[in-house]
C-alpha cells in the first residue's frame, strides 16, 4: 500500500511539475508577445545584446539627439569605424549612466562618447513614459534596478517587471509583436540609428557666439554627470563629451552647454559643441533640419562623416571594414545607403531624372504602367524608356512593364492582365481591362493618373514600400503623389 501511495504522488508531482514548466513557457512566451517594441530607446538595447562581444570600438550614448544625428552606416563608410548608437529620446544623464554601466558588461569600446543636449533637464524624475523607453529595453539586472529607482522610485515593482505596465496591450498586437526583430535582417545589421526623413526650412541657425557665460546644472543632472566621468576613468576608457546641433537652441541652454564644456576642460576631456561649428559641418538650414530640434538624413550625414574622421585622427581607430566579424555594419550601411537612395527618389519631382535613379538601382522592384495617352509627343519618353529596358511593344502599345531582381514581366498593349506579387508583408494586386488600369497595394490604390507614367517602386533589400507616383502627360508630366 505504501508503494502505490509512493507511485501515486511521484505521479502528481510529476504532473505538477510539468504543469508549472508549461505555465513559465506560456507566461514568458505571452510577455515576448506583450512587450513594448519601441525604435526610440527598448529596440537599441534589445538589439545591442546580440552584438558580438568585444566588436564595438565607438559607443555612443544620449538621447534622440544621438540615435536620429548620428549614423553608425556613415561612420563605417567613411573610416571603418564600427560604432553603436544606445540612446533613448530625451534620456536624462541618469538614464545615460546606467546606459553605460550596463553596455560596459558586454563590450570595451575604445572609445565613449556622450551627447549633452539633456544636460539642460532641471527635474528630480521625468515622466513615466519617458521611464519605460529608457529602461525597459534593459535585461533584468542591477542596473536596471537602480535606473528605475532613479527615475521614478514609486512604481519601482511593476517597472522592473514590466508585464504589469503592457499587460493590457492585447487589442493593440499586430503582426510585428509576434517576430523578432532582433533575429531578423534588418535586426542583425540594425546599429541604433533613427533616421528622420523630413525637411523643415530655416533662413538660419540661432547664433550662439557671443553667449559666454555659464549656468550651473540642476544638482541631480550635475551629480550624474560627475558619476559618468568617474566610470570612464575606472573602466580605462576614453571619454568625449558633444552637444548636436540644433536650430531651436536658446541662450540659456547654451550657457549650461558651457558650463558642461568648463566640466570637461577641467577633466581633460574632449568637448565637441556643434552649435558653434555649423559652417565647419557645411550644415544648410534650408536642408539639412528635420524641425528645430534635430538634423534630417542629409544632415546626419554631414555630422556623421566629420565624427568619423575626427574620431579616426584622434584615437587611431582601427578600420574593421573586410573583417569576417564585421560583415552586419557592412550590411547596415548597404541598407542604410538604399533608404538614402530611395528618399532622394521620393523627393524627385521630374520624370526624366526619377526614371534615371530608378533604373540605376538593382534593389528596387517596380512597376511602370503607360495608361490613357501617355505620350505627350513633347519629351524624349520612347527612348528614355528603351534605354531602362522597357519592351518596345509596351512603350508602342503602353499596357505594363514589371522588372527587378526576383523576375521580369510585360504586358503589353490592352489585353486583360490579372497579376498577383507577394512582396513582404503586403501584396502587389495588378488589374487591366477594358474598364481600365488597377494597382492596388495592401489594398490601397497606387494609380495616381489616367494619362501618364504610373510607376509603383519596392525596396527589396529594406522590404518596403518607397513610392507610388505618377506623370500625367496632359501637365507636361508632372508629378502626382
Amino acid at each position: 500500500m505504501g508503494l502505490q501511495k509512493e507511485r501515486y504522488m511521484r505521479k502528481r508531482m510529476g504532473k505538477a511539475a510539468a504543469f508549472l514548466l508549461l505555465a513559465v513557457l506560456l507566461l514568458w512566451q505571452l510577455n515576448r508577445v506583450l512587450r513594448l517594441k519601441q525604435e526610440d530607446g527598448i529596440r537599441p538595447m534589445e538589439v545591442f545584446y546580440k552584438q558580438e562581444e568585444g566588436s564595438i570600438d565607438v559607443m555612443f550614448y544620449g538621447s534622440s539627439h544621438t540615435y536620429s544625428d548620428i549614423n553608425p552606416a556613415v561612420l563605417w563608410r567613411e573610416e571603418g569605424i564600427a560604432s553603436f548608437d544606445l540612446a533613448g529620446s530625451l534620456q536624462p544623464l541618469w538614464n545615460t549612466y546606467y546606459y553605460m554601466k550596463e553596455s560596459l558588461k558586454y563590450q570595451r569600446p575604445k572609445v565613449m562618447v556622450v551627447e549633452l543636449v539633456r544636460a539642460i533637464e532641471d527635474r528630480e524624475y521625468i515622466e513615466e513614459a519617458r521611464t519605460v523607453i529608457n529602461t525597459f529595453g534593459m535585461k533584468l539586472s542591477r542596473e536596471k534596478y537602480e535606473a528605475i529607482r532613479v527615475s521614478t522610485p514609486d512604481h519601482l515593482i511593476p517597472y522592473l517587471l514590466g508585464y504589469p505596465v503592457y499587460h493590457s496591450r492585447y487589442g493593440e498586437l499586430s503582426r510585428e509583436d509576434f517576430e523578432s526583430f532582433e533575429n531578423s535582417a534588418a535586426g542583425r545589421a540594425y546599429k541604433g540609428f533613427y533616421p528622420l526623413f523630413a525637411t523643415k526650412e530655416f533662413e538660419g541657425f540661432s547664433d550662439m557666439g557671443s553667449v559666454t557665460g555659464s549656468r550651473e546644472l540642476a544638482p541631480k543632472t550635475e551629480e550624474y554627470l560627475k558619476k559618468i566621468i568617474d566610470l570612464s576613468k575606472e573602466e580605462g576608457i576614453p571619454l568625449v563629451f558633444m552637444i548636436s546641433p540644433y536650430q531651436g537652441i536658446i541662450e540659456s541652454e547654451q550657457e549650461i552647454f558651457n558650463r558642461c564644456g568648463e566640466i570637461a576642460g577641467e577633466e581633460g576631456i574632449p568637448f565637441l559643441d556643434f552649435n558653434r561649428l555649423y559652417e565647419e559641418l557645411g550644415l544648410d538650414p534650408g536642408e539639412d533640419l528635420a524641425e528645430f530640434s534635430h538634423l534630417n538624413h542629409r544632415g546626419s550625414t554631414k555630422l556623421s562623416a566629420w565624427l568619423a574622421e575626427w574620431l579616426k585622427e584622434e584615437y587611431e581607430l582601427p578600420d574593421r571594414r573586410g573583417e569576417a566579424l564585421y560583415e552586419s555594419w557592412e550590411e547596415n550601411a548597404r541598407m542604410w545607403e538604399q533608404q538614402y537612395a530611395s528618399q532622394l527618389l521620393r523627393e524627385e519631382d521630374g520624370w526624366y531624372d526619377f526614371l534615371a535613379m530608378l533604373g540605376g538601382n538593382e534593389n528596387y522592384t517596380y512597376l511602370i504602367s503607360l495608361d490613357g495617352k501617355y505620350d505627350n509627343g513633347e519629351q524624349p519618353l520612347d527612348e528614355t524608356l528603351l534605354g531602362m529596358g522597357m519592351p518596345s511593344a509596351v512603350i508602342e502599345e503602353g499596357g505594363i512593364w514589371i522588372h527587378g531582381p526576383r523576375e521580369e514581366k510585360s504586358f503589353p498593349g490592352q489585353a486583360e492582365v490579372s497579376y498577383h506579387m507577394e512582396l513582404s508583408d503586403s501584396d502587389l494586386l495588378v488589374r487591366k481591362s477594358q474598364g481600365g488600369t488597377q494597382l492596388l497595394f495592401d489594398k490601397e490604390s497606387c494609380l495616381k493618373t489616367a494619362n501618364g507614367l504610373n510607376i509603383f517602386v519596392y525596396d527589396e533589400l529594406n522590404q518596403e514600400l518607397v513610392i507610388a507616383v505618377g506623370f500625367d502627360a496632359e501637365q507636361g508630366y508632372a508629378c502626382v503623389r
